[in-house]
């Protein structure tokens, strides 16, 4: 009996072990039809890597379940020396994927994106897509739309990567709340450099956008922190958000003859970035439209765009404003910015006219610091600023220090950080020292091409 008893517990006891680890292989393929074949037997852990090489006319479909300890990976057996070349794209579904180190070059995408976070009615969940790059990978008739990376799902990343030179119509990269399985997304757009864009010449050429203005209403998620912007000129919009309570967060704007626009939906967040003219014609700030947003600790230099392109625009609203139109400006706050050297940097009520009688309302300026001695004036309004509350503010133009409207007193030196000459009010209790200051550096090192 007590043999049999000893059995019985042993089996018991084997029965709660745990099964040993099964391990994670990884697959080298060398071509699509490979590639094909391995995909669908991928479990939590599996890699495949891409042979080094051009890899043409491809049409990537890498699917599976990782789990956020074992994803599943698909990357370039070296980082750099996959190129994916001709009519080729990736597209992504499943949960818990992982895409690295590819190169999309000489070529353009067959469909609607290069990188597509979706696969037909099954999107990407908790997916990353890190250190590729897409150059030139641009339909030679400007006028077929396409989209560089499309983000769908839920909580994804794209991180580390280099998007530049797309010459036609359609976002670089753009958020879509187009269903139930793509709100509230979390998604993280970080650390990434966005290059060159020459103007498209009309609507379309955005480098990023967040929604569309018929899912404006649906709460976003997303943010984007720490990229690079430099030359982004594809349009007005380098960054158009039309959708809610988006964070847009420490991003640098170099010479990008463009803005970034709070162009539908409400509750959006823009603070600590920086926004570097250098005295090139066009490049502006912010656009603020719609209600209840946050632009605060931001740093404005040498912007020279001028009427709906300058540094600070509010705009005019249409009554009973239809989706695609301007909704009127509520509740913003803008608070602890810096402007410096900036053409006539504040525009209020921009766009007035018949239909555009919506001015805005019930808004706050404060504790803003404005030191632009080359202009005589440093607002410009186009409509009655009763809306409008200015308190603390400290402007200095070519004409001295502002009056009246609540306007803070205080001296103003220039300090030079990196190669920024950076104005900090003096005087205690006036303003606060700007975030630039506590700054290692206004153009980090992760976006330099290699």
């Amino acid at each position: 009996m007590a043999q049999r008893n000893r059995i019985f517990i042993g089996l018991f006891l084997l029965l709660f072990l745990p099964l040993p680890h099964i391990q994670a292989k990884i697959y080298p393929v060398a071509s699509l039809d490979e590639f094909n074949k391995r995909v669908p037997v991928l479990v939590p852990g599996d890699e495949i890597v891409l042979k080094n090489g051009v890899w043409r006319d491809v049409e990537f479909q890498f699917f599976g379940k990782g789990s956020p300890e074992a994803p599943i990976i698909l990357r370039a057996a070296t980082p750099g020396e996959v190129r994916i070349e001709g009519k080729s794209s990736l597209k992504l579904s499943g949960e818990y994927l992982r895409v690295s180190g590819l190169i999309f070059r000489n070529g353009y995408t067959p469909s609607g994106s290069v990188i597509e976070f979706r696969n037909e009615d099954k999107v990407a969940n908790h997916c990353t897509v890190s250190n590729c790059v897409i150059e030139g990978f641009s339909n030679p008739d400007k006028s077929k739309n396409d989209f560089w990376i499309q983000i769908n799902g839920k909580n994804n990343k794209v991180e580390y990567c280099s998007l530049s030179g797309k010459t036609n119509k359609g976002m670089t990269l753009t958020v879509r709340l187009d269903s139930l399985t793509s709100t509230e997304t979390n998604h993280h757009i970080y650390r990434n450099y966005f290059g060159k864009r020459e103007p498209l010449g009309e609507n379309g050429g955005e480098t990023i956008q967040i929604g569309l203005s018929q899912t404006s209403q649906l709460n976003g998620w997303t943010k984007v922190e720490e990229n690079f912007f430099e030359h982004c000129d594809g349009e007005l919009e380098i960054i158009s958000v039309k959708s809610c309570e988006n964070m847009i967060v420490n991003n640098v704007f170099k010479e990008c003859r463009g803005m970034l626009t709070l162009r539908h939906g409400h509750r959006n967040i823009v603070y600590g970035n920086i926004f570097l003219g250098n005295g090139v014609e066009n490049t502006g700030g912010v656009r603020v439209i719609n209600e209840n947003h946050k632009v605060f600790n931001n740093f404005f230099s040498g912007l020279r765009g001028r009427g709906v392109g300058s540094a600070l625009v509010l705009v005019n609203g249409i009554p009973n404003a239809q989706p695609k139109e301007y909704d009127q400006v509520k509740n913003a706050v803008i608070f602890n910015n810096t402007f410096y050297d900036c053409s006539i940097p504040f525009q209020f009520g921009q766009g007035n006219g018949p239909n555009r009688n919506m001015r805005p309302l019930n808004t706050v300026i404060a504790n803003n610091l404005l030191y632009c001695t080359n202009e005589d004036s440093l607002i410009q309004a186009y409509d009655k600023t009763d809306g409008i509350r200015l308190e603390n503010n400290l402007m200095i133009s070519r004409n001295g220090k502002m009056e009246g409207n609540n306007m803070a007193e205080g001296e103003v030196a220039l300090i030079k950080k990196d190669d920024l000459i950076i104005p900090v009010a003096q005087s205690v209790g006036t303003m606060p020292k700007s975030a630039l200051l506590n700054k290692n550096k206004y153009g980090p090192a992760w976006w330099q091409k290699k």
